[in-house]
C-alpha cells in the first residue's frame, strides 16, 4: 500500500465506508422509519469509499473528495449523536440501551472529526506548498 493509503483518514474511510452501512442495517434491521435516518449512512459510506479509492489512486481532487466525504459525515453524525444524547435514557430502535448507542455514536463522531481535521490539514499543507 502506498503512503496515501496508510494514512489514518484514508484507512478510517475504508473502515467506516463499509462499517457504517453494516452497523445501521444491524441496528435498524427492518425498521426503515424514518428513511433519511436509515439511508444517510449508506450515502456517507459510499462517498467515503469513493474518496478513499481516489486518494489511493492519486486521482485529481481526491483530497477534496475525502474532505467532502468526511465533512458530510461530520454533519450527519452531529445531529445523530446529539439527538441520541438528548434521549439517552430511552431504549434504542436496536433494543440496546440509549447510553450504549450514545457511546458508539460518540466514538464514531470523534473518529470522523479527527479524520476530517487531518484531511483538511493535509489539504492545507498541499495548497501552501
Amino acid at each position: 500500500m502506498n503512503e496515501s493509503g496508510s494514512r489514518f483518514e484514508v484507512k478510517a474511510a475504508w473502515v467506516m465506508g463499509i462499517g457504517l452501512p453494516l452497523l445501521e442495517a444491524m441496528r435498524r434491521r427492518t425498521n426503515f422509519h424514518p428513511i433519511p435516518s436509515y439511508v444517510d449512512d449508506f450515502i456517507a459510506g459510499a462517498l467515503l469509499l469513493v474518496a478513499a479509492r481516489a486518494v489511493q489512486k492519486k486521482q485529481a481532487n481526491a483530497e477534496l473528495w475525502l474532505a467532502g466525504a468526511w465533512g458530510i459525515l461530520c454533519g450527519g453524525l452531529y445531529g445523530s449523536f446529539f439527538s441520541q444524547l438528548i434521549e439517552w435514557q430511552k431504549v434504542d430502535v436496536s433494543g440496546h440501551s440509549g447510553l450504549f448507542v450514545v457511546v458508539i455514536k460518540g466514538v464514531l463522531f470523534a473518529i470522523t472529526l479527527a479524520a476530517f481535521t487531518m484531511t483538511l490539514r493535509r489539504r492545507g499543507n498541499t495548497i501552501a506548498s
